[in-house]
């Protein structure tokens, strides 16, 4: 999750929003990604999008975790569903995230919300300043 956050945070660094997400297969990670809509100015950059594109094809996502600092809306809950990655480990959760947690469980995606402090900072206070750059 850690590593999630700091991608969180490097997004906010670079002006978007501070959402951050990997992929781990194993204990390894395999896709990491942050939220890029606007350093690429395309509205489907969000973390957990980048961090499965970072993977690459893979023979399976059975054997995967997505790690995400917050929870993942709907438009990234379908490629969780369709490539079947079987967890999502969420740091925080926001309001709106209903329709995506559903959308996800009734397809047997395993979720595990851990409500980290620092994770909700980032979602209440997107804009602020970071205290520790790294």
């Amino acid at each position: 999750m850690q590593i999630a956050i700091q991608e969180a945070k490097a997004a906010r660094s670079a002006g978007d929003y501070p959402y951050g997400a990997v992929l781990v297969r194993g204990g390894e990670v395999i896709g990491r990604g942050r939220n890029q809509e606007n350093t690429n100015n395309d509205p489907i950059s969000h973390a957990e999008m980048e961090a499965l594109r970072a993977a690459g094809l893979q023979a399976t996502y059975a054997d995967t975790v997505m790690y995400a600092s917050a929870f993942p809306c709907i438009m990234c809950a379908g490629p969780i569903v369709m490539l079947g990655v079987p967890e999502v480990i969420v740091g925080a959760s926001w309001d709106g995230y209903e329709s995506s947690r559903a959308f996800l469980e009734s397809h047997g995606v395993k979720i595990k919300i851990l409500e980290l402090e620092e994770c909700k900072q980032l979602l209440m206070n997107p804009n602020a300043p970071l205290s520790d750059p790294s």
